[in-house]
């Protein structure tokens, strides 16, 4: 009696650590299954699903600049107008003292305050401009005549009066357009920023202006220095 009881415990116990051993077993399974679901692409953490490269947005192509013709091109038929440059200082026939009469109808002129704007009195002695040479074929300065101020471009595009004659903003690039003439600046000519004055008479900023545009285009007058 006593061996069939020490059998009885002994397969009893047996039978539990064989059941203890398969749950052991199933619970590492269940692990296993669990670590490799989140291996495939599951961030517990953040929440953040896995996916594929394809499935990914196509990167955005970078922007386009605007390209810009130098020389403008002339709509003049003279083979002459295809130079840079006009009137430079010392020339006895044309001069270097002008006024810039606009196609839109106004005149240049620059002011004591530093602003640079159109005016439709053609007496206004603030419209009384010298064209002085930058050191290059068609590279020049406009100053004005009564308060020795040279116009200049800012990094916005607006023109304004500069007392300092060395600095960059003051040169532009001068070349014909049929009879007009047009300034382009030095500085921002790889954007193509011109002095255009507006219907109104204000001035037009840099980014807004184009070499086709009649607010860029500017008639030399020199019946006042006559």
């Amino acid at each position: 009696m006593k061996n069939e009881a020490c059998a009885e415990s002994d397969s009893s116990s047996d039978d539990s650590s064989d059941t203890e051993s398969s749950g052991d077993e199933g619970d590492f399974s269940q692990n296993r299954q669990k670590r490799a679901i989140e291996w495939c692409g599951v961030d517990t953490e953040n929440n953040d699903y896995y996916r594929p490269p394809q499935l990914l947005p196509e990167p955005r192509p970078p922007p386009r600049r605007k390209v810009v013709l130098w020389p403008p091109p002339s709509t003049s038929s003279s083979a002459s107008h295809n130079h840079f440059g006009n009137a430079r200082e010392g020339n006895p026939e044309l001069g270097a003292k002008m006024q810039l009469f606009s196609k839109t109808g106004y005149h240049l002129a620059v002011y004591p305050d530093g602003k640079v704007r159109g005016t439709l009195d053609e007496s206004d002695i603030h419209t009384y401009l010298e064209i002085v040479s930058a050191g290059y074929p068609g590279h020049i300065k406009i100053r004005g005549l009564l308060t020795n101020l040279y116009i200049a471009m800012n990094r916005k595009g607006r023109i304004y009066g500069d007392a300092d004659p060395m600095e960059e903003s003051t040169v532009f690039l001068e070349s014909f357009r049929g009879l007009y003439n047009v300034y382009l600046s030095r500085k921002y000519a790889h954007v193509g920023w011109y002095i255009a004055l507006k219907k109104n008479g204000r001035p037009k900023r840099g980014p807004k202006t184009g070499v086709c545009q009649k607010a860029v285009q500017f008639l030399p007058r020199r019946s006042k220095f006559e």
